[in-house]
């Protein structure tokens, strides 16, 4: 079994072949028809305009979860699946991503969750997943509360819960769904864009594509096409339909990372601005996570950004619950904005309100479009489309095996692959731990890829959790093209570690000049970018 993933060879398939399904947009829900598809044996090909999870797949909350705040909702059909989705996760198909993580939920008399909605709310959350008596959610009484996490406001103050949820590198877990699509025979390539589709008798027959570094134009042709564009689910179909009406709502979510000695936290906290509402405050390591925000969006999805307004609200909510805290805008290492599709409900319903079930539609032409929906629930929204385009194609049903299959980092390496696993053994502990947290079984291939060259082996920068031979594994095997790429996508150091990322990205660039052959003014040009759109607002707080 191959180890890496081929631009070049996929791009070549896409001129010479006729495959059974095309799936354009490579986030969370394209990887993953595009994985259960190719498992099941047809023809796959997955084109993606920008990087893979450049959009909404890595501005996520990072939480892989039932969603307890849909309870009081009685959305109890999607809480359920979302959390037999997230025990699948965590113990069967990803468990080298996806990871526990313990949160207190503070109860106030005059907001938020009632101490009744938040037990049998809770109650119900443990019932779904069949949690074990060991890891059941714990009430506390306002005291414990207090002992747990001093730095809670006490006005009103009546108790609370500790709870299990888990949490994921969402960027990493989106890429491992395009890689076993690759693995599974699919040709995939990101850098390639959509510029129109083409009808034949009224059948949808072939997309024109634009390759954005070759810049060459190609026919891509399939029998069946997936539209999993994410915020841009509508421009593709009005590609086919000039008329087709919206089909989402666009919500903005913002994210902002503080250092931990400017939010110093002893728990991970569930903050309840009221019941629609929450925010999360997770420590990771050096730096503390929180969000998100929740507001319609009308703009260009390629331009959503973190606006003054966003910073304002989070830090209202961390000043009322946090009050012995006291933070400012300046004390922001980092941010990041990212766009959910939602259904279109009703036109009153706040965006908090609105249903995080998927979207499917499929159109005359039979163009399949799907949106929405919550990362926790990705392959069960990908076995849902692959069941209908299966129908569509005319072939027998063929049994869903991502239910039971690992994604990569979870199961072993093909005996005699690059990179045994004693490679690792050769390595320091710290750069062990690096990569097996990030890779799962196959940091035998970054860590063969060091052995080369001790220096490959070290810290990108002073306490930088990324080591060098992972930006040649990224360049080589993971269909890296960017600085960015490397920081913010297949490392997620852009939001783990900021000021670590932003000291890095000179050595990332001069790494990957060499590997991808970039001149030396290259090499300046995309240190400059990432300086500026990348990790600009990192260079701004840092």
């Amino acid at each position: 079994m191959a180890v890496a993933l081929d631009r070049e060879k996929s791009v070549a398939r896409f001129r010479a072949e006729e495959f059974d399904l095309a799936v354009i947009g490579g986030g969370i829900n394209g990887a993953a028809v595009a994985r259960d598809a190719a498992m099941r044996g047809l023809s796959v090909a997955l084109v993606e305009r920008g990087d893979f999870a450049w959009a909404t797949s890595s501005r996520s909350s990072k939480l892989i979860h039932g969603g307890f705040r849909y309870l009081p909702q009685r959305e109890f059909g999607l809480v359920y699946h979302a959390l037999r989705e997230r025990e699948l996760l965590r113990h069967r198909t990803a468990p080298h991503l996806v990871k526990p993580i313990r949160f207190l939920f503070p109860i106030y008399q005059d907001h938020g969750f009632g101490r009744f909605t938040m037990s049998l709310g809770l109650w119900l959350y443990d019932l779904f997943a069949r949690i074990p008596r060991a890891k059941r959610h714990a009430s506390l009484n306002a005291a414990s509360v207090r002992d747990y996490e001093p730095t809670l406001s006490r006005n009103n103050l009546s108790g609370g819960a500790l709870y299990y949820d888990a949490w994921t590198d969402d960027a990493r877990i989106t890429f491992e769904n395009v890689l076993d699509a690759g693995l599974h025979g699919a040709a995939v390539a990101n850098r390639v864009a959509v510029e129109d589709l083409i009808l034949h008798d009224g059948k949808l027959a072939a997309a024109n594509l634009r390759d954005l570094i070759g810049d060459g134009k190609l026919e891509l042709r399939a029998r069946a096409f997936v539209n999993a564009a994410g915020p841009w689910v509508d421009e593709i179909r009005r590609m086919e339909d000039a008329s087709a009406v919206q089909s989402v709502r666009l919500t903005k979510g913002v994210h902002l990372v503080f250092r931990r000695e400017s939010l110093p936290v002893r728990q991970a906290l569930v903050l309840g601005a009221d019941e629609e509402r929450i925010v999360f405050v997770m420590p990771h390591e050096r730096y503390v996570l929180v969000g998100t925000t929740d507001t319609d969006y009308a703009g260009d999805p390629a331009a959503v950004k973190t606006e003054a307004a966003d910073i304002v609200y989070l830090l209202d909510v961390l000043a009322e619950s946090l009050p012995g805290i006291r933070l400012t805008p300046d004390d922001v290492a980092a941010d990041f904005a990212g766009l959910r599709a939602l259904v279109i409900a009703g036109h009153n319903q706040s965006p908090s309100s609105v249903p995080r079930e998927e979207v499917i539609l499929q159109s005359q032409s039979g163009l399949i479009s799907v949106a929405g929906g919550k990362l926790t629930t990705h392959r069960a929204i990908a076995e849902k489309v692959v069941n209908q385009v299966m129908r569509e194609l005319g072939y027998a049903a063929r049994r869903c095996l991502t239910r039971k299959t690992p994604l990569p980092g979870a199961r072993p390496l093909k005996a005699g692959a690059e990179g045994a696993a004693s490679s690792l053994k050769g390595l320091s502990r710290e750069a062990r731990d690096i990569l097996n947290a990030r890779y799962g079984s196959r940091a035998a291939i970054p860590a063969a890829i060091a052995l080369q060259d001790p220096a490959l082996a070290r810290p990108l920068a002073p306490g930088c959790p990324a080591i060098g031979a992972e930006v040649i594994h990224a360049a080589r095997n993971e269909m890296v093209h960017s600085i960015e790429d490397f920081l913010v996508r297949r490392t997620a150091l852009s939001w783990r570690s900021p000021a670590e990322a932003y000291a890095a990205a000179p050595a990332v660039a001069k790494l990957l000049a060499a590997e991808l052959g970039w001149p030396r003014d290259r090499e300046k040009g995309e240190l400059a970018a990432f300086m500026i759109t990348g990790g600009g607002r990192i260079a701004a707080r840092t």
